[in-house]
């Protein structure tokens, strides 16, 4: 039969109070972290849909010209 001692619960109470320190601390460095991270890919994703529409833009005009006219249309 396995007995414990107090010493052996006390120690097992600073272990697992260290453990649940070191989680609680990783997890508030993460949580801004993922915030900033989300505030870049919505930015990422608005651009990446502005240059989309352009480049639609861009396609529609270039149907609209002649070839001889769209070779010279093109930008350099």
């Amino acid at each position: 039969m396995l007995r414990f001692t107090i010493r052996d619960v006390l120690w097992l109470t600073v272990v697992v109070a260290l453990i649940v320190v070191v989680w609680w601390a990783d997890r508030a460095t993460i949580n801004p972290e993922r915030a900033s991270l989300r505030l870049a890919q919505e930015y990422v994703d608005a651009k990446g849909r502005k240059l989309e529409s352009k480049m639609v833009q861009v396609v529609d005009a270039l149907d609209k010209l002649s070839a001889s006219q769209a070779f010279y249309a093109l930008p350099s």
